[in-house]
C-alpha cells in the first residue's frame, strides 16, 4: 500500500540582539519580515551542507539535518531515502552530531491521530556578547557598497580584545576568528579566505584544517604576533539580516521507504530569520512534520586589519564540535547585508 509523507518544516533562525551604541534596542531585536524566496536572488536555501554553492550567490544552511533523526525515532530506524533523490539522500545521510545540542535546547513531540502523524521539533540556542561589541560609527563597505558594521578599534581595545579569538591568521585576506559569546561552550567563527569550495561541507573541513595549521604557528616565537592583538588591530564586520518563508524545492517529490510503505515527501517549507550584529544571537528553529500514514608573510608584528569587506563565512557551531554547526552561511554579495 502507498502512503503519502506530507511534511511541513518550519525553521525560524533568529538571532536577536539587544541595544548598543547609537542603535535602539528596538530596532536591533526587530527581526526582517519574512519574504519569500524569489525576493532573494542572490541566496540560495540549503537543506544540508553538502549541495553545491555558487561563488557569487549567498548559501545559508540551517540545521535541517537534525529532523532526520527526530524523523527516524518516530517512524523507525528502517526508513529510507530512495536513491533517486539525491538531495533526499544527502539529507539523510548527512554528517550530524546531535550531542552538538542538549536535551533542553533540542526537543521532540509526537502528534497522533487516526490516520497521520505529526512531529514538531524545536531548537533553542542563545548566545549573547557581553560587554556589546563596537558599533562602527564610520560606514564600512562590502565589495564597495557601504554597510553599517560592528567590531574593535582602538576605542574598544581594552575591553574587548578577550572576547575574541585568532584561530588563523595569514594575513588581512586570510584568517579566522572567533567571537566569544557568554556561554563560552559556544562560538560564532567568521572564515575569510581566496579558497573556492564546492561546499559547505568542503568548506567546513578545510577550516578545522585551518585551526590547526594556526595551533602549530602558535608555538612558533616569530608567529605568535599573529594569535594576540594590539591596540593598533582594528576588526569589521557586517551586520547580517535576513528574513526568508518558502519551500526547499530541491526536497518536494522525494520518496522514503519504510519498510513496505513507500512515502512521499509532498513539501518543506522553512521560515528563517536571523540577526547577527554587535550584541549577541539568538537561535530558534522549529520545525514540523506531518505524515499521512495512508499516503600570512613571514616578518616582524605589525597592525592586523580584521576588515570584512570581500565574500565571507559565518559558522555557528557548539566549541567542541567539530562535525555540525548550528547555522552556516556563505556571504558572497550585500543581499543579507545591513546596507547603510
Amino acid at each position: 500500500m502507498h502512503a503519502i509523507l506530507r511534511p511541513i518544516f518550519f525553521l525560524c533562525l533568529c538571532f536577536l540582539a539587544v541595544s548598543c551604541g547609537i542603535t535602539s534596542k528596538s530596532r536591533l531585536q526587530q527581526l526582517p519580515t519574512a519574504l519569500p524566496p524569489a525576493s532573494y536572488p542572490n541566496t540560495h536555501w540549503l537543506p544540508t551542507m553538502e549541495q553545491t554553492i555558487k561563488p557569487d550567490k549567498n548559501a545559508v544552511y540551517a540545521s535541517l539535518p537534525l529532523l532526520w533523526s527526530a524523523l527516524q525515532e518516530q517512524l523507525g530506524k528502517a526508513i529510507q531515502a530512495s536513491e533517486r533523490s539525491q538531495t533526499l539522500q544527502q539529507l539523510a545521510h548527512a554528517t550530524v552530531d546531535k550531542n552538538s545540542v542538549n536535551e533542553k535546547q533540542f526537543q521532540t513531540a509526537v502528534h497522533r491521530d487516526e490516520n497521520t502523524i505529526s512531529l514538531t521539533a524545536t531548537l533553542d540556542v542563545t548566545l549573547l556578547f557581553e560587554p556589546y561589541f563596537e558599533h562602527m560609527a564610520t560606514s564600512a563597505t562590502f565589495n564597495g557598497i557601504p554597510v553599517n558594521s560592528f567590531g574593535m578599534s582602538k576605542n574598544s581595545f581594552d575591553r574587548l580584545h578577550k572576547q575574541i579569538e585568532i584561530h588563523r591568521y595569514r594575513d588581512d585576506d586570510h584568517f579566522i576568528i572567533g567571537l566569544l559569546p557568554t556561554d563560552r561552550k559556544q562560538q560564532v567563527l567568521i572564515y575569510r579566505t581566496d579558497k573556492k569550495y564546492p561546499t559547505l561541507a568542503a568548506m567546513y573541513v578545510d577550516l578545522q584544517e585551518e585551526i590547526q595549521h594556526g595551533r602549530a604557528d602558535m608555538t612558533v616565537p616569530d608567529r605568535l604576533w599573529r594569535y594576540s592583538w594590539t591596540p593598533y588591530d582594528r576588526v569589521v564586520i557586517p551586520r547580517v539580516a535576513l528574513g526568508v518563508q518558502g519551500e526547499y524545492p530541491q526536497l518536494s517529490g522525494g520518496v522514503l521507504q519504510n519498510g513496505n510503505e513507500q512515502l512521499t515527501l509532498a513539501n518543506v517549507q522553512h521560515k528563517t530569520a536571523f540577526l547577527l550584529n554587535e550584541t549577541g544571537t539568538k537561535l530558534a528553529v522549529e520545525m514540523d512534520i506531518g505524515v499521512d500514514i495512508d499516503g600570512l608573510p613571514r616578518g616582524g608584528s605589525k597592525p592586523k586589519n580584521i576588515i570584512l569587506d570581500k565574500p565571507f563565512y559565518i559558522v555557528v557551531k557548539k566549541r567542541d564540535d567539530n562535525i555540525s554547526p548550528y547555522l552556516v552561511l556563505w556571504i558572497s554579495n550585500t543581499e543579507l547585508l545591513e546596507i547603510d
